[in-house]
């Protein structure tokens, strides 16, 4: 069981696990109910569960960003010696995310410093990456190079990535929300949306406005501000879901036509059903993107790999491929490593 889990939950855990051990050993054709395959599947996420913490982030125009900081899509530090980097056809990466090492709630070993991960737009299927550590005295303001110039779009993995460098060398403007929350604000609403819930014609009588006015609109930047509270990530299925559902079913079902030879499994089934009770009042939601946690199995299992660092989905409405995921493993005897899969 992963060291990241302790106390009441690393408990809670290792109880689920033993009663489904219990329960799997003694599943016949008779209690054709029990569905192993779903219920040995339930056993690897429940051993593949950790603590995890969500990003806590707040939306800037990529001129604010602050590039010392924490960045998710968004302008990070390069220097001299650690320049902007290029792919194995020399074509600019794009970066991903920059992690300030100071802000990790859990620190980790060997690491320290900024942690960025860009993304190429060369090799298979445009998905590798180069993870690195510029350390805390080597990232200082006064080495800051700038960023570099817009000329065409990097195409990465991850859709738009790079989208904000358009903007970058710009005079800053509004957003179009903020524009129209501006002038809504005057009309006496509280915002461009409850003017838009309104009054639709006046709203894009404002955006035809800023569309003249501004052009496109500001593509946004996360600036990382912390994390979150921790709570248990556990990406369990909904078929795994419904397999214990169909135990309680079944536990019912035997106890109004019980044999004796079906006590033993009755009491096994109620073990079960309420020891997943408890550990799901144990697991929080998944939100992403986060520090440490674990991910959605699609290509990989998360028990067959390193413990993830950070673990990403979805991030607005870029995906990874069809559906996927992406995550940034870390052991101190293997270094970082990078991978993503889509269904």
């Amino acid at each position: 069981m992963n060291h990241f889990l302790s106390g009441k939950t690393l408990d809670t855990a290792n109880k689920l696990l033993a009663t489904l051990d219990q329960l799997l050993s003694v599943a016949t054709d008779k209690y054709s109910a029990i569905e192993e395959h779903e219920l040995r599947g339930l056993c690897s996420r429940v051993k593949s569960a950790r603590s995890g913490f969500p990003f806590v982030m707040e939306e800037v125009p990529c001129q604010k960003v602050d590039r010392l900081g924490s960045v998710l899509l968004g302008p990070v530090f390069t220097s001299q010696p650690y320049p902007w980097p290029m792919d194995d056809n020399a074509e600019p990466m794009a970066p991903l995310c920059q992690l300030d090492t100071a802000l990790f709630p859990v620190q980790m070993d060997a690491v320290e410093g900024l942690v960025q991960v860009w993304l190429s737009q060369s090799g298979d299927q445009q998905g590798e990456a180069l993870v690195r550590v510029i350390p805390s005295a080597e990232a200082d303001a006064s080495l800051l190079t700038p960023v570099i110039p817009y000329e065409s779009d990097i195409e990465v993995l991850l859709p738009d990535a790079a989208e904000w460098l358009r903007d970058f060398h710009s005079e800053l403007k509004p957003s179009k929300n903020q524009f129209i929350t501006e002038a809504a604000l005057k009309l006496g609403h509280a915002s461009a949306d409850a003017l838009e819930d309104t009054d639709w014609d006046e709203w894009i009588r404002l955006a035809e406005i800023y569309g003249d006015t501004y052009g496109d609109d500001v593509v946004m930047c996360s600036q990382i501000t912390g994390f979150a509270e921790s709570r248990i990530y556990c990406t369990t299925t909904l078929d795994q879901q419904n397999a214990v559902a169909k135990l309680e079913k079944l536990k019912k079902k035997l106890l109004e036509k019980s044999t004796p030879e079906d006590a033993a499994v009755i009491a096994l089934l109620h073990d079960v059903c309420s020891a997943y009770e408890a550990w799901r009042d144990c697991c929080g939601k998944d939100e992403y993107p986060c520090f440490l946690g674990t991910f959605h199995h699609i290509q990989y299992a998360a028990d067959d790999r390193d413990p993830p660092l950070l673990c990403f989905e979805s991030i607005g409405l870029r995906e990874w491929g069809d559906g996927g995921n992406a995550q940034v493993f870390y052991s101190k005897e293997k270094g970082f490593s990078f991978d993503w899969s889509c269904s």
